[in-house]
């Protein structure tokens, strides 16, 4: 590998940390764009080399979390019940069966509607403070769902993981992200195993990558609790677009 590209993928993650941090949604749709399209690494690879780093930063952040207090424990036990086996699965057997141009099609519109989503769906009710009791089959399900999405494409897990434990179990918005960590980084390690067997990640990138997404993602963490939840949307939707646009572009 030479400097160049070790300084590139560097870059890239750095970036992905920083941004990732302050939307609270950990970058990782950002990271297996970046990788697509500035590392022309096919889909299967993307996704297996930015579950690798993504998980290092999903872990520091649940342990950060959970020392605070701030994770319900029941929610997440009862959503990684379905997450993890099904990200496994997707990680070992799925993602390196889905042809580079349907990857690039089936990301990119799920990014752009995502988008959307964040723009225009319904905010979250507010939490009353009351500890909930978990409902274990919807928790279950969509740990499933979502074990899918970032197994074979390494997006959706905070995206939405997020506003959707946040209503079903009526929890903060802040609480809800704390949660979320803990369930990437259950699942994530699932997938990232399922991802090592499969052969798919790109290891001579890893050191790269994951020191600058863990640099990363310890600057943005100083500036998120700074910006006004306005500016985090614009930046979180303008980050959905940028990467989606480009994949669909690429994918026609």
């Amino acid at each position: 590998m030479n400097v160049e590209t070790a300084a590139g993928l560097f870059v890239l993650a750095l970036l992905v940390g920083v941004y990732g941090s302050i939307i609270g949604a950990g970058g990782g749709f950002l990271m297996v764009s970046g990788l697509v399209l500035f590392f022309d690494l096919g889909g299967a690879t993307a996704v297996g080399t930015s579950v690798i780093t993504t998980l290092f930063v999903q872990a520091v952040g649940a342990y950060t979390y959970d020392r605070s207090g701030m994770v319900d424990r029941q929610t997440a036990r009862w959503f990684v019940i379905g997450a993890i086996p099904v990200s496994f699965l997707s990680a070992a057997w799925l993602a390196s069966r889905i042809p580079q141009r349907a990857f690039d099609l089936i990301i990119g519109f799920l990014l752009i509607a995502l988008a959307v989503f964040v723009v225009f769906g319904p905010s979250p009710g507010r939490s009353d403070g009351a500890v909930k009791e978990p409902k274990v089959m919807a928790l279950t399900g969509s740990g499933a769902l979502i074990g899918v999405l970032s197994g074979a494409l390494g997006v959706g897990a905070g995206l939405v993981t997020v506003p959707l434990i946040a209503r079903l179990q009526q929890l903060s918005a802040h609480r809800a992200a704390a949660t979320t960590t803990l369930i990437g980084a259950s699942s994530g390690l699932a997938a990232a195993v399922g991802h090592a067997l499969a052969g798919n990640p790109r290891w001579s990138f890893a050191p790269f990558v994951i020191v600058g997404a863990v640099i990363g993602g310890r600057i943005g963490a100083l500036s998120a609790g700074k910006l006004s939840a306005q500016t985090v949307l614009v930046l979180l939707a303008g980050g959905l677009v940028m990467a989606g646009v480009p994949l669909v572009l690429r994918g026609l």
